[in-house]
């Protein structure tokens, strides 16, 4: 852990690039409590461990692409296809999705996750909190 005393904030390491690969994570320990960093598309983002709905370890949770529904020009059902630019981390205890990238839960986007800026620098991945 370093802490910037101008800014106030604390960072975490959550180890090195080269130990994340593309679709990983990696349980850290931030003040007593487990936040799960996630590798996706080359991107990082970090999530505390406990879901809203229930307190299960969402951090545990299957990763997927948010389903989307094609419809017609007036509306009707054509077939389901996987979003290419959003994704989901789903709660393995009672199924509730929320965006990995934001925290915001597909089913009422005024319930989210908590979570954590991340940094990449000099090779290391960093947990800002």
């Amino acid at each position: 852990m370093t802490t910037d005393a101008l800014q106030g904030q604390r960072e975490w390491l959550a180890g090195e690039v080269a130990e994340f690969e593309d679709g990983g994570r990696k349980t850290i320990q931030i003040a007593g409590d487990d936040v799960v960093v996630f590798r996706f598309r080359d991107r990082y983002c970090a999530v505390k461990n406990v879901c809203p709905h229930m307190g299960g370890p969402v951090g545990d949770g299957m990763i997927i692409s948010r389903v989307e529904a094609v419809l017609t020009e007036d509306q009707r059902f054509v077939c389901e296809r996987f979003s290419e630019d959003e994704i989901h981390l789903v709660c393995p205890w009672h199924g509730w999705e929320f965006q990995l990238e934001g925290g915001e839960c597909a089913g009422d986007p005024r319930i989210r996750l908590r979570m954590f800026d991340t940094e990449v620098r000099e090779g290391q991945v960093y947990v800002i909190a």
